[in-house]
């Protein structure tokens, strides 16, 4: 079933919001389908305020064969390029530099329009939010994004958009509300995150999800404290123990949820006892549906049913249908618990270090509100660690918190995990995911 009928069947008034926005509020009369496209027609959205894109979702899903879903920041040439590889022939856009796209032939390598569902559903191409290239084309359909969403109690819930839509995570939020049956509230992307707290809280929101990383930029606000949500979500990230003591301190009725999710797999468990990591169990029993197993350290997930995200040609499948995630765990004391992704592992003088890991022991400091690990070239043992770090308190003396920041290094970390370079900063460099970057 479509999306805009899935949302139609929920029984809701005409006049009901289903997003509302500084210009006002989309209800789904205002995005009627698509009648202008033929059905084979593979479509581009790439919109830079969020109603206009979930909008153009609406009205096209159930009406075309293939929606790819494009980060409003791309520059063109990305789009033309993206485009091209997933043999989208029609772009949907608010961005008015994006009138003459420079459209080739469909790549050799590129999915197209091969592998398309067929049967009137419409195949939803994702790109996963990597920070060098051309993102990579995940394949999805609107059951295998929406296996996670769940019909909302009265009273209906108002969700926060901070994540960009197009992406997996901002996507969820999404169908969450619209199927769910709730309330979006989408704030202008173009405000600074005090603006835009601001809005959500003018406007009730009561559901909140967020990176770690975005969490911890979130909390450092004024504006943090203006908040009242009933529900708090992680994802995208480790949730170590400090962040989730953190959101538990400041929002003590609220709710606080850990996701395991990606582009690839999609929505994999949710963790909800408050506790870094993950029951052991998981293991051995599953949860929801999903299947699990470590190999080399590294997590394997198997998605229930056929999951379309497997057909990817970037994606590790094994034999019987487990997904390599990338994410390397270790167990300890009946719970998993995730120490960095593979793709991101320093080596400092033959020794493996995880800068996710290090952060965690940084970001334990009471001084410390967020930080980020990084790594520059080092001719003798290959590389060294730099680490940003913000305090709590922007007015105390730099030279005393970065001595007790390296103090609390000294004592808790290997001496290769050390951070070579301490610098103070008023604010942690985040991707467009709202993930640490770490470019150095």
């Amino acid at each position: 079933m479509a999306l805009r009928n899935r949302v139609a069947g929920l029984g809701l008034d005409d006049d009901a919001a289903l997003v509302r926005h500084p210009a006002g509020l989309l209800r789904l009369a205002d995005a009627g389908p698509a009648t202008d496209l033929a059905r084979d027609s593979v479509v581009a959205v790439c919109c830079y305020q969020p109603a206009r894109f979930i909008a153009e979702l609406l009205g096209l899903d159930g009406q075309v064969a293939g929606l790819l879903l494009l980060a409003p920041a791309l520059p063109p040439a990305a789009v033309a390029a993206m485009m091209t590889q997933a043999g989208a022939s029609v772009l949907r856009t608010d961005r008015d530099d994006l009138a003459d796209v420079d459209l080739q032939p469909p790549t050799p390598q590129g999915p197209g329009k091969a592998g398309l569902s067929r049967g009137g559903e419409t195949t939803w191409l994702m790109t996963t939010s990597g920070t060098t290239g051309i993102p990579k084309i995940v394949r999805h359909n609107l059951a295998s994004l929406t296996r996670s969403v769940r019909p909302a109690k009265a009273p209906l819930p108002r969700w926060g958009l901070v994540y960009e839509p197009s992406r997996f995570a901002g996507l969820q939020v999404v169908l969450q509300a619209l199927i769910g049956g709730g309330e979006l509230i989408a704030p202008d992307p173009s405000g600074d995150i005090g603006e835009r707290l601001r809005y959500l809280a003018a406007n009730g929101c009561t559901h909140l999800s967020a990176t770690p990383t975005l969490w911890r930029k979130l909390l450092m606000l004024p504006e943090a404290a203006l908040l009242a949500p009933q529900q708090v979500t992680l994802g995208g990230e480790i949730a170590d123990a400090g962040i989730l003591r953190a959101l538990t301190a400041r929002y003590p009725a609220a709710r606080v949820t850990h996701i395991y999710a990606s582009t690839e797999a999609g929505v994999g468990f949710s963790v909800k006892d408050g506790l870094p990591g993950m029951p052991a169990s998981y293991l051995r029993d599953g949860v929801g549906g999903v299947r699990l197993r470590v190999a080399d350290g590294e997590l394997w997930i198997k998605p229930p049913g056929d999951d379309s995200s497997r057909r990817a040609a970037h994606i590790s499948v094994d034999d019987e249908g487990y997904l390599r995630t990338g994410d390397l765990v270790r167990e300890d004391s009946g719970r998993l618990f995730f120490v960095g992704r593979d793709s991101s592992t320093i080596n400092i003088g033959g020794t493996k270090v995880h800068p996710e890991a290090v952060e965690a022991i940084v970001n334990a400091h009471p001084m410390v509100a967020a930080c980020q690990v990084s790594s520059r070239p080092n001719p003798l043992v290959g590389s060294l660690l730099t680490l940003a770090v913000a305090p709590h308190d922007a007015d105390m003396d730099a030279a005393l918190f970065k001595q007790s920041v390296k103090d609390w290094c000294r004592e808790r970390l290997p001496r290769e995990a050390q951070p070579a370079t301490i610098k103070m900063v008023g604010s942690i460099t985040e991707t467009a995911a709202g993930k640490v970057s770490r470019a150095g």
